[in-house]
């Protein structure tokens, strides 16, 4: 009798662990690259409003120190804004590495899922051809079965008629 391919249970199990994972870590990568965005989006929305601020102070009364302090902030903010976008694109390329690791675990997992599966149908059909031999089996002798019994009993109608013969002659 075929034997239940069991071992790839264990083994989609090791592998559904390593893709979440990766799942994982890509979540944290991606939530990384978001969080750098976000903070230079804030960096984006306070040089606007410094530079705002310094067009309305100049209009106001025009003080070269007070407005060199602005634009020199805004020059601090411009820096750190190409700054993020430095980060940014490295966070990216640790996002794209995590995923790719995660598409990769996937692939794995998959092609372990499709090995058991492939074996589970062999097994099945090799049970469904033991189970074909036996009703194969059963019924070639439950025929063979009627034709002894039909024998039997011709050799009995026979044996009767010879005896009936016999009384009567």
């Amino acid at each position: 009798m075929a034997r239940r391919p069991v071992q790839y249970d264990a083994l989609i199990r090791v592998r559904q662990l390593q893709e979440d994972l990766r799942a994982q870590a890509f979540a944290t990568a991606q939530r990384q690259v978001d969080w750098a965005k976000s903070e230079r989006q804030a960096l984006a929305d306070q040089r606007v409003l410094t530079l705002q601020a310094a067009g309305e102070r100049a209009r106001e009364r025009f003080d070269v120190c007070e407005i060199r302090l602005y634009y020199q902030y805004e020059r601090r903010l411009a820096r750190l804004m190409d700054e993020k976008d430095a980060e940014i694109v490295q966070l990216k390329g640790v996002a794209a590495e995590r995923r790719d690791e995660l598409e990769d675990a996937m692939k794995r997992r998959r092609m372990v899922e499709k090995l058991k599966d492939r074996k589970m149908a062999a097994y099945e059909a090799e049970v469904r051809k033991e189970e074909q031999k036996l009703v194969d089996e059963t019924a070639t002798n439950a025929a063979a079965m009627r034709k002894v019994v039909q024998r039997a009993a011709r050799e009995r109608v026979r044996v009767g008629e010879r005896e009936g013969e016999a009384a009567i002659g």
